[in-house]
């Protein structure tokens, strides 16, 4: 999960309704992450992600049942496409199992599935439609916010002896794509995205400094409100 700061300013940024469509999602996203938190037994674990898997599916038909489901269909209507949480499933799938990449290719791909579809079905939301451009768009962001999230932990259990410089530069690289993924049509919706990317990339900054401390509140209330203002003026 994001930097509970990060997270907040990029929704207090993303625009009006906004709040209503991202707050439930990212909580859904918490959920899931808890049924496969170290500690809780393998046999519940499994019962809680079948479980998610019928409500995404329910939530798919338009007859959710869970209280959070519920808000964000209620928020955002059938256009998006909510099948993609089931990506997000097979990403904690692969973590309760303890998979660990290989390489680079391999990173790349389960965190397209843990955060490049959670990141997509944002943008779904936010657009009110689902449109490819959205589609390439959240995966690089996603991915690139992966990356940065691993580099920030101290234990990093998905880099291994991967390269944390080499990381660094690609975190950066996807979430640059990312921005030029985005048609300056569609920006105006995705400010909650793009604020995301941009605090960071800024994070990322700072660690190629060798700083492992977050950067100060304020440059990021600074920069999460320019971000959005450039992308309110798209």
């Amino acid at each position: 999960m994001a930097p509970s700061l990060e997270l907040a300013l990029s929704i207090t940024f993303a625009g009006p309704g906004a709040r209503a469509r991202l707050e439930p999602l990212y909580a859904i996203d918490a959920e899931i992450a808890a049924a496969v938190r170290p500690g809780v037994e393998h046999a519940v674990s499994h019962a809680k992600l079948a479980w998610w898997r019928g409500e995404v599916d329910r939530l798919t038909a338009g007859r959710p049942e869970h209280p959070l489901c519920q808000a964000l269909f209620r928020a955002a209507g059938p256009s998006p496409r909510y099948v993609r949480l089931h990506e997000r499933l097979s990403a904690a799938d692969l973590e309760l199992v303890g998979f660990a990449p290989a390489g680079v290719e391999e990173l790349d791909a389960l965190l397209a599935r843990s955060h490049g579809a959670l990141q997509a079905l944002a943008a779904e939301l936010l657009a009110g439609r689902a449109e490819a451009a959205l589609a390439a768009y959240g995966d690089a962001l996603g991915r690139g916010l992966g990356l940065a999230e691993q580099l920030t932990r101290s234990d990093a259990p998905l880099l291994g002896t991967l390269e944390r410089g080499a990381l660094n530069a690609r975190a950066a690289a996807a979430l640059a794509s990312a921005r030029a993924a985005l048609p300056p049509s569609l920006a105006r919706a995705q400010a909650h995205g793009l604020v995301r990317a941009a605090l960071a990339a800024a994070r990322l900054a700072h660690l190629a400094r060798g700083r492992r401390a977050p950067p100060s509140p304020i440059p990021q209330l600074w920069l999460a409100w320019r971000t959005a203002r450039r992308a309110g003026r798209e």
